[in-house]
């Protein structure tokens, strides 16, 4: 017959058709250009691959019920701001900020309904020591309530007498609760830990579960990256630090101990971090979002209310950033942040791949002048990241970024400095995963003190690392060069 087709011709037929719809899909769903260009690459190299990968993690898929429920905690974001953040005894909202930063503070404020708010007294904690003793002391003391959300909780080493304090706490009748990261802690869920902290009665959650059947409507590379630990809605603790013991924690993957850094505060700000583990325990499922409503009705109000005045004089404000935001906040505010430089650019991350705006945000802030200084580990526990990085650095070179390689081990610290009296502090790293994917936490910083004490430990990394010469990374084996080109293309997927 004349249009008589073989089994082989009308396969290649429908798998020519699935790869040209994907390929239409990617078009009309993806915003960012670069996360466009680099789908269309992978469908084209590898067709049927691409397709599947596509249809699991390509889009934002977070579910229909999560989106309900995160409608109604970015209500209760507001609320509790109104709530309990209003008070005079805890915090003021006159906070007087250089106009140079106004702007950004209005823009957090709009996105997520949590403004500046000043009288917070902050403690930097360097050391795995250091974190790990003032946490478990934190904890000791505690008297009302402990409460924790962590991406990774790995019951080993010393972890395991923190994991002890918290179940000690349950036991004198202080309210517990452990929200951890599905994948990122699954070895705390299938640990005797999990157990015992539920006997002992802490409520223990696990954030963004995964199955084969919320494949279908929800996308399971989603993470919840926040790392918060809240004592007495008094003390509360932020940063790079998940709950690891870095002389057990990946050990054998040839990076080194990992490098974190934690900030220890008091005052308002506390509030507003209990705010963000509340709201992401509510919107797990239904009962939970009416736990926490039911809960925040009949305990919270007496509770803050015990709350001793704060009487430090640093200004800050939480940023709470997710990909079920309408506007990817956090990366909006690095990208303000940068273009508002006018002296000095400081960033520390384990992982950098940035995307074309930010690319040009740092050169640009070079070519004007201002002294733009990158510092990242040498070796990272990621090989698609360490390539994809390293494309980006003759660019950064050229313009006269400087770029410092840590030696010590696996710099895990996320901090920007900007002049003299702006720095970004928490768990965002500079990648496009952290900037639209995953669950995040950072504090803006507006203090000049607080800055000049995250500048200085910039500068005790540096004193551990070596910077790239331009030259003589040019003049590399070219091969290199093709190797993290090729890996490029997929880096705003990374």
């Amino acid at each position: 017959m004349l249009f008589s087709l073989t089994w082989s011709e009308v396969l290649l037929a429908l798998h020519f058709t699935v790869v040209v719809a994907c390929a239409v899909r990617v078009l009309y769903r993806q915003r960012n250009t670069g996360s466009a260009f680099a789908w269309l690459v992978i469908l084209l190299a590898f067709p049927m691959v691409g397709v599947i990968a596509y249809l699991l993690v390509g889009e934002t898929r977070i579910g229909r019920r999560r989106l309900a429920r995160t409608s109604e905690m970015t209500r209760f974001y507001q609320n509790f701001a109104s709530d309990y953040l209003t008070d005079e005894q805890h915090f003021s909202t006159d906070t007087q900020l250089p106009k140079s930063h106004q702007g950004i503070e209005k823009m957090v404020k709009k996105a997520t309904g949590l403004g500046a708010n000043q009288h917070n007294d902050m403690q930097l904690l360097t050391s795995t020591d250091d974190i790990i003793n003032a946490m478990i002391d934190d904890i000791r003391q505690a008297k009302l309530s402990c409460l924790l959300a962590f991406y990774i909780i790995e019951p080993e080493g010393r972890i395991d007498a923190l994991l002890q304090a918290v179940l000690d706490a349950a036991q004198r009748g202080v309210r517990c609760v452990i929200l951890a990261d599905a994948i990122g802690s699954g070895r705390f869920f299938r640990s005797q830990w999990h157990t015992k902290l539920q006997l002992a009665g802490v409520f223990v959650q696990s954030s963004l579960p995964i199955s084969l059947l919320r494949t279908l409507y929800t996308r399971n590379d989603l993470r919840n990256h926040r790392k918060i630990l809240v004592v007495d809605y008094y003390i509360g603790y932020t940063g790079s630090f998940n709950l690891i013991d870095p002389r057990y924690f990946k050990k054998d993957s040839g990076v080194g101990e990992w490098v974190d850094v934690m900030m220890r505060c008091t005052g308002a700000v506390v509030l507003e971090m209990a705010a963000v583990l509340y709201a992401d325990i509510a919107v797990e499922s239904e009962e939970n979002l009416q736990l926490v409503q039911s809960y925040l009705l009949r305990y919270e109000q007496t509770d803050v209310a015990a709350i001793p005045t704060p009487t430090g004089n640093i200004t800050t404000q939480v940023i709470p950033s997710a990909p079920e935001q309408d506007e990817s906040i956090i990366y909006e505010t690095i990208l303000c942040a940068i273009h508002s430089a006018t002296k000095r650019i400081v960033i520390t991350t384990p992982y950098f791949v940035p995307n074309e705006p930010l690319l040009i945000a740092l050169t640009t802030a070079a070519r004007r002048g201002v002294d733009v200084t990158l510092i990242l580990p040498e070796k990272v526990d990621s090989f698609m990241v360490r390539y994809a990085s390293r494309a980006y650095f003759p660019l950064l070179l050229k313009h006269g970024i400087k770029i410092a390689q840590f030696n010590a081990g696996l710099l895990h610290a996320k901090t920007l400095v900007i002049d003299d009296d702006f720095s970004l502090f928490g768990t965002v790293n500079m990648d496009m995963r952290s900037f639209f994917l995953n669950l995040e936490i950072s504090l803006a910083i507006y203090n000049r003190n607080m800055t000049e004490q995250i500048a200085a430990l910039q500068q005790q990394y540096l004193a551990d690392s070596r910077y790239i010469d331009e030259v003589d990374w040019l003049y590399r084996q070219k091969w290199w060069g093709l190797v993290e080109n090729i890996v490029r293309l997929v880096s705003p997927l990374l």
